[in-house]
């Protein structure tokens, strides 16, 4: 299993910079009750991932409100890394 971040900066009209994308080291682990939903969806869902970036370990968390999620790393998704993970 393999994880990549890719670091961006958020613009004045709410687009985003691309600027570098990284492998990471990703474990995994048993999913947090915390945060989790009955039906699935939110802002910020656990994942049962953890990436390590810059010398500490995060939580991947998933944004989902339709049938497609986007992974990411943060406190909020406006202020995050986004994560893609390959199997």
């Amino acid at each position: 299993m393999e994880a990549y971040i890719q670091t961006k900066r958020a613009r004045a009209d709410g687009t985003f910079d691309s600027y570098l994308t990284t492998r990471v080291p990703v474990r995994e682990t048993a999913v947090p009750w915390k945060g989790r939903t009955q039906t699935g969806y939110g802002r910020a869902l656990p994942t049962p991932y953890m990436v390590e970036w810059r010398g500490r370990w995060h939580r991947v968390k998933c944004i989902c409100f339709s049938n497609a999620g986007t992974l990411y790393i943060g406190k909020a998704y406006d202020q995050c890394l986004t994560v893609q993970i390959n199997e």
